[in-house]
């Protein structure tokens, strides 16, 4: 699965970050890599289109056969975790988010042993604390839980941490996907589901009456771009470059409600070397997400005046919403907690 491509000079940088084994362990260490690696995938931590290492390289920096890192990519392949494309080396898979497998379970409870081991904590003390902490979760504490739900993993995650800091002490916020929101809701406990207005009709329809939701306004800086865009030319190319499909998508639906209808869109997404290169070639501005400018694609462009980040502040309005909504269900909980059967 790897090739001589795998080490070009303009080849994105590879991914191996985090990664080690045990050699003295009882599960073999290509397991160990592979666990790792799902669950690197399956929690967020490198996102589709992001370009793992080629096989020497991992090997080396393993101290690994090479063979082994070449058995392991086959079997995240195998389980749908990666693609390999000639040229481009292995990425992670653009993959769908309801197509979790009993396996990706076990790599994240194998992980999380593993760490706590090293830790000094025993099995029967991850699963008690495990335990404990999710059924917290499932009922209300002190704090208001917030479930913030975006287009792409990447975004949910920024907001709502950018929420935990703007309402410190007050809110406990989680990202998700809009996707995820029906089994988030239904296995979990949230006070409040929150999104850009953009989104609050999916996520409402997504919630269905479970949570109360919040639609909170963006800043005007990101509708001037979108406007911005909707006012090309007819016939201009834009440049979309963002980690998914799904994010690109979003991309594209804004800008078409916006009214540019009259605008060629080129998509790129993380690890597509081909359509980046193209969107360099023709592109009259290159709109990039957050993901993109993270992993320093905005150095590709080779005229970066052309550049536009994708990317939005809430206004004070938005978080003034959410503030009224996060102290309602302070005052709500009294009345509940007296209300609720004994």
């Amino acid at each position: 699965m790897s090739n001589a491509n795998d080490d070009r000079a303009d080849a994105p940088l590879p991914e191996h970050r985090g990664l080690d084994v045990e050699r003295d362990s009882d599960v073999p260490i290509s397991t160990q890599i592979y666990w790792q690696l799902a669950f690197q995938i399956e929690s967020g931590r490198l996102q589709p289109g992001v370009r793992l290492a080629p096989v020497r390289e991992l090997g080396a920096a393993l101290r690994v056969n090479p063979n082994t890192i070449r058995a392991v990519y086959r079997r995240l392949a195998d389980a749908a975790y990666v693609t390999s494309r000639h040229g481009a080396g292995t990425v992670v898979a653009d993959r769908p988010v309801h197509r979790r497998r009993p396996e990706a379970l076990e790599a994240i409870v194998s992980e999380l042993l593993r760490r706590a081991a090293q830790a000094g904590f025993t099995p029967d003390e991850v699963a008690a604390a495990a335990y404990a902490a999710a059924t917290e979760r499932k009922h209300p504490g002190a704090l208001v839980r917030v479930l913030f739900a975006e287009c792409t993993t990447a975004d949910a995650g920024y907001d709502a941490e950018r929420l935990n800091r703007e309402f410190a002490g007050a809110i406990e916020a989680e990202g998700t996907l809009l996707e995820e929101l029906p089994e988030r809701l239904e296995r979990f406990h949230y006070d409040l589901v929150a999104t850009t207005t953009f989104h609050a009709d999916e996520a409402q329809a997504l919630a269905g009456g479970r949570a109360p939701g919040v639609a909170m306004l963006v800043g005007p800086g990101y509708l001037e771009l979108v406007h911005e865009i909707a006012g090309l030319p007819s016939g201009s190319r834009v440049g979309v470059v963002c980690a998914s499909e799904r994010g690109v998508e979003n991309m594209a639906e804004t800008l078409q409600i916006a009214g540019a209808t009259g605008v060629e869109l080129l998509a790129a997404t993380l690890g597509d070397d081909e359509r980046l290169a193209m969107i360099d070639r023709t592109a009259d501005v290159v709109l990039m997400s957050r993901d993109a400018l993270a992993k320093g694609l905005d150095e590709r462009i080779s005229r970066p005046e052309r550049i536009r980040p994708w990317t939005y502040e809430f206004d004070p309005a938005g978080l003034e919403i959410l503030r009224r909504a996060i102290e309602g269900v302070g005052q709500r909980r009294p009345i509940e907690a007296a209300a609720a059967p004994r």
